[in-house]
């Protein structure tokens, strides 16, 4: 500026400018112009505190509209969402469909309140900031509403579908269930998981409520749905076995036909007939004879009781090393009816069946010595002690005296000529001093037998699981032998240090060790002598037996009836229709339902018929340790039997065995006899074997039938379908694999068997199709 020009009192004086004089600074000219700019400053910051209070004030007004609105929208909302469906200010029209038209009526006025949010705000930056906070809010409000409506509308689904659920359940519409469930589904109301719950409950409330109403009205048919496998998938096998006890319950109290059972075991001297019949009804060995013959002479065996507990002792050690399955089930079997025989208790039971485990599990790298064998070869020595037996014979001549005098009153009473009493006394005497050292001789061994396993087992712990050699286990025998006899002369043949030499064969060695002892073992009779034994007679009387009697799962489509053991066959003959069999629900019951006789079975004790196992509401996995009595059917029993078992007097096992029509098998039907003959061969259902193969080949199209005659699906993990020389060779590896991993291990059920065989998520089902294995084998074997 080329002249001062004061900001409050206008131009300064000047000098004037023809005066040529030096003119002096004005300093404080300098001083007011620097005051007046800060005061113009001063201004200009009052000024903008003025609008920042002014922007403030309006942005905390605004903000309590802004909470008020979502608060006002929050409030009424949840008041209109209550309201009956229809009503003028509701969010459901009539149909109870939630309305998005409504819901943006409602919102609106509010919508243009949050529009006013921002305006009026000089500061540029609050006001974008405060018009983006309303925009956020009004965005939040109305998806706030509408996630409301939709959950209002999903609970008021649900209540709905819960309410229709329901009735359909009280109405036992189950037909509606399912498609309320489906609907549900897809409308939303509820998730799959919860569908697949619902639809599960119901059908298994509906399985059980037609359970039930059978249970009721034809308690056989229900017992059939149990067995046919109808309720699997929806009841464990615990519930259904309580579900078969309840309709056993049921005929507890409603039973009409009630059959008294004979006694299968002599209550008196005078039952002897029965202890033949039961002797003669299964396998008989030779040594039993002759305690059959003191049981005849004394009415009891406690006179060759000792050695019964040997003969049954050296029956348990016929196992052979390593054996299991059906061969070492029936070898138990076999030992059980000869406890049950015999009047052995539980305890000496359960010690003789682990010592046939022992026997069969066999792993040793020294064979164990055969106690029996070793005291036979040097039979013809004392085996007892001489003190036992010198006080046993000491009130011998006494005994024979009092013996003869009831010998004699018996003869003379019955007007027989009676023996001398010398003559007498000495064949008393001799009989008495042989059946004595026999059975002294029977102590002894089992004294030695329970002293060296005793020791044998010590030895083991203290050597860390390591076996004794055959010479250490022959000379603690033979001390044993001797401290047990007190016979210190005993000597026992040694072969010890033979059989130590021959480590490197021992498992030649164990064979023919097995097969010497079993070669050894007590012999049964054949039934040319059985035959011989028997009276001609002997079916005008009932024939009981002790059995376990299991289920025949193979013949499924059977009549009711009970299956008798093919040795019995030459017994009663091929013709078994004339003949009755009473199953007591118990051995200790004389209380059962009578079946018919409808053939024969290749295992060594009775089987019921799928049919006649839900006759005695069983289950066909279940076992019963019962005594069966066989008998001519009378007149009134065969009418009996027409009535209650229609076509099971007609029906012949091995002539009209029902088979599956090969047209149903589709491209498997070439091969329905091989089905049966695995079936047959290994104890498999040949209708299970032919679902599997239905299920696993799509009725035979798959490739890997057609191309690698693979009838099974049999397929290592990771490798693919395994390839078979022929079809018939696939369908027995599957018999044989489901025989031995599947149903000897308790999986007998379609559920339990498809939880290992195609379990869901298995590495060789990399497209999952294994979840549908249970339903599929189930569908095609039901309709077989």
């Amino acid at each position: 500026m080329d002249r001062d020009e004061s900001l409050i009192n206008g131009p300064g004086v000047q000098p004037p400018a023809s005066v040529n004089v030096p003119v002096p600074r004005d300093v404080t000219g300098d001083v007011l112009r620097r005051g007046v700019a800060q005061v113009g400053q001063n201004i200009d910051g009052m000024c903008r505190e003025m609008v920042e209070t002014e922007d403030s004030t309006k942005q905390f007004e605004q903000e309590r509209i802004l909470i008020q609105t979502q608060d006002e929208v929050g409030s009424e909302a949840r008041r209109r969402l209550q309201l009956p469906d229809g009503d003028p200010d509701a969010f459901f029209d009539e149909r109870g469909n939630f309305s998005k038209k409504a819901l943006n009526n409602f919102a609106s006025p509010y919508l243009k309140r949050l529009q006013g949010i921002g305006s009026g705000i000089l500061n540029p930056d609050l006001a974008r900031k405060m018009r983006f906070k309303a925009a956020v809010a009004g965005d939040k409000m109305l998806n706030d509403l509408f996630d409301s409506g939709k959950e209002v509308a999903r609970k008021k689904q649900e209540t709905a579908l819960n309410s229709s659920l329901k009735l359909a359940e009280e109405t036992n519409n189950w037909g509606w269930y399912e498609d309320l469930v489906h609907e549900g589904v897809r409308a939303g109301a509820i998730d799959s998981a919860k569908g697949n719950l619902l639809l599960f409950r119901g059908k298994k409330t509906a399985s059980r409520h037609h359970f039930e109403n059978l249970a009721a009205t034809n308690p056989d048919l229900a017992a059939e749905m149990i067995n046919r496998g109808e309720l699997d998938g929806y009841f464990s096998a615990a519930e259904q076995d309580e579900m078969m006890r309840s309709l056993r319950r049921q005929d507890d109290n409603r039973l009409t036909e009630v059959v008294e059972q004979t006694a299968s075991r002599p209550k008196s001297k005078n039952d002897r007939q029965a202890v033949t019949n039961a002797l003669l009804s299964g396998p008989v060995y030779q040594e039993e004879l002759g305690f059959h013959a003191v049981y005849e002479r004394d009415g009891d065996y406690s006179a060759c009781a000792p050695q019964i507990d040997s003969f049954i002792y050296r029956v348990a050690d016929m196992v052979r090393a390593g054996e299991e399955g059906s061969d070492l089930a029936g070898k138990k079997e076999n030992v059980i009816l000869l406890c049950k025989r015999y009047g052995k208790s539980a305890e000496f039971q359960k010690d003789i069946l682990n010592r046939m485990d022992k026997w069969a599990g066999r792993k040793n790298e020294y064979p164990v010595l055969k106690v029996s064998e070793r005291m036979r070869e040097i039979a013809e020595m004392p085996l007892y002690r001489q003190a036992d037996y010198n006080q046993a014979i000491g009130t011998l001549h006494s005994e024979a005296a009092g013996a003869y005098g009831l010998y004699l009153d018996s003869a003379l009473g019955a007007g027989m000529k009676a023996k001398g009493k010398e003559e007498w006394m000495q064949e008393y005497k001799k009989e008495k001093l042989e059946n004595l050292q026999k059975n002294l001789a029977a102590k002894t061994e089992g004294d030695v037998r329970d002293a060296f396993e005793v020791w044998y087992e010590g030895y083991k712990s203290m050597n860390n699981g390591k076996e004794p050699s055959s010479i250490i286990q022959e000379e603690k025998f033979q001390t044993i032998l001797r401290e047990v006899t007190g016979r210190r002369d005993l000597i026992i043949p040694k072969r010890g240090a033979l059989i130590d030499r021959e480590q490197e064969e021992v498992s030649i060695i164990w064979k023919r060790g097995d097969d010497e002892r079993l070669n050894a073992g007590p012999k049964l009779l054949s039934e040319g002598e059985k035959q011989t034994l028997r009276r001609k007679d002997m079916l005008r009387k009932p024939v009981t037996f002790p059995a376990m009697v299991s289920v025949d799962t193979v013949n499924t489509n059977a009549p009711a009836g009970i299956l008798l053991p093919e040795s019995m066959r030459q017994r009663f003959g091929d013709d078994v229709s004339g003949l009755a069999a009473l199953v007591p629900s118990s051995s200790s019951s004389r209380r059962g339902k009578p079946l018919p006789v409808v053939g024969y079975t290749r295992g060594s004790s009775p089987q019921l018929t799928l049919s006649g196992a839900s006759k005695l509401r069983m289950t066909f996995s279940s076992k019963m340790d019962t005594n069966v009595t066989i008998s001519p059917a009378s007149p009134e029993m065969r009418e009996f039997f027409k009535r209650e078992y229609p076509g099971s007097q007609d029906w012949k096992q091995n002539a009209g065995e029902s088979r599956v029509p090969a047209a149903k098998l589709g491209g498997l039907g070439q091969y329905s006899q091989a089905f049966y003959d695995a079936g047959r061969k290994y104890g498999v259902d040949p209708k299970l074997l032919m679902a599997i193969a239905m299920h696993e080949t799509g009725k035979g199209t798959s490739a890997a039938f057609l191309r690698k005659n693979n009838a099974m699906g049999i397929s290592p993990n990771g490798g693919g379908p395994r390839a078979f020389s022929s079809v018939e060779e696939s369908i027995n590896y599957a018999a044989r694999l489901l025989r031995k991993h599947y149903l000897d291990q308790g999986l007998t059920t379609i559920a339990a068997i498809g939880g290992k065989y195609a379990p869901a998520g298995a590495g060789n089902d990399p497209r999952g199709l294994n979840k549908h294995w249970v339903n599929g084998v189930s569908k095609y074997y039901k309709s077989f």
